[in-house]
């Protein structure tokens, strides 16, 4: 049966990837979702429970609301929490980072757009890391090389228009566990 799109690039992209990599592979779906309170940290409850967090930072394009003003960033921070659930699904969570525009000094955030092709690189390498730390399944270090692209920052970044760098999270690519 044919799935009926939720028209978001993320849900659709990460549907049919963890569908092939996870769900066929191990018999359990995940399902993402947004979560815009995300922090970069777990409790000692979440840990327990088995929740891994994933964190980077990559390429996306922003449009005000208010002026239209258009600019891209290289430094994009995307945190992602993830949890293999004892039921039949696991979980994954997402919180985009957002900028503040530059031209109107309007104080409110503004979500990032992302390339497809982006959005398809980022959830591999993610479904990649649900692979090797909560299926402990061996990844290659090739496939994992190929799926890191370094991004090379050309313009300086506007910490003051950061959404992540006021949260104190910009710029760091890492994962905890």
């Amino acid at each position: 049966m044919a799935r009926i799109s939720s028209r978001n690039i993320w849900i659709d992209t990460f549907y049919s990837l963890q569908k092939e990599h996870l769900e066929e592979r191990h018999r359990k779906r995940w399902v993402l979702q947004f979560n815009y309170r995300l922090v970069d940290k777990l409790t000692d409850d979440q840990k327990m429970k088995g929740w891994k967090i994933s964190q980077t930072a990559r390429h996306a394009s922003f449009t005000c609301l208010k002026c239209s003003n258009f600019w891209n960033s290289s430094r994009v921070t995307l945190i992602f929490h993830y949890c293999l659930g004892k039921t039949k699904t696991g979980t994954v969570l997402l919180r985009p980072f957002s900028q503040m525009c530059r031209q109107c000094n309007n104080d409110c955030f503004i979500n990032p757009t992302f390339k497809v092709e982006n959005v398809t690189a980022i959830l591999e390498n993610l479904i990649l890391k649900i692979r090797k730390n909560c299926y402990r399944e061996e990844i290659d270090r090739d496939i994992q090389d190929v799926k890191h692209r370094i991004y090379i920052r050309t313009k300086p970044h506007e910490r003051h228009l950061c959404e992540a760098c006021m949260d104190g999270v910009c710029n760091k690519d890492n994962d905890v566990f």
